[in-house]
């Protein structure tokens, strides 16, 4: 093993362990938005133990874009994957493409799910986040 293998597994480790950190507050279970809509409080439990709770007015928001069919695929919250240096976003679908539909309705523009992977520009992140704060959250790779 050289010196080089060694420090790159060592450095992969850190990353890991602070991306990890980074990546608490992720959800244990994302829940359907149909079963969001039911509950009195709507929440999920998040990786550190704390609650995460929707807004009624973007859970409707979502609701009327949907088919009660659609409602009852898509889970929340959606995860939007954050690669630090590159300038697109990748959005993590359920491979439904509901996903992409909802997106491609509140930013104005279509979008194109490849196989459960949909790619955002940092400019569409802001009217993503503007309608969808609570409904969608960040997850943070060091995938390069």
């Amino acid at each position: 093993m050289t010196g080089e293998n060694s420090s790159d597994r060592l450095l992969e480790k850190y990353f890991s362990t602070e991306f990890r950190v980074l990546n608490a507050h992720l959800p244990r279970e994302k829940k359907s938005l149909a079963n969001l809509i039911e509950e009195e409080h709507p929440c999920v439990l998040l990786s550190d133990g704390s609650a995460h709770f929707f807004k009624r007015k973007e859970l409707d928001l979502l609701a009327g874009m949907l088919t009660p069919q659609e409602q009852e695929k898509l889970s929340l919250p959606i995860l939007i994957e954050i690669n630090p240096g590159q300038n697109e976003i990748g959005l993590l679908a359920s491979g439904q493409s509901i996903e992409a539909k909802v997106l491609a309705q509140v930013i104005g523009m279509p979008v194109v799910d490849d196989k459960g992977k949909v790619n955002l520009y940092k400019s569409q992140l802001g009217e993503i986040r503007a309608n969808l704060r609570t409904t969608t959250q960040y997850i943070f790779s060091a995938r390069m």
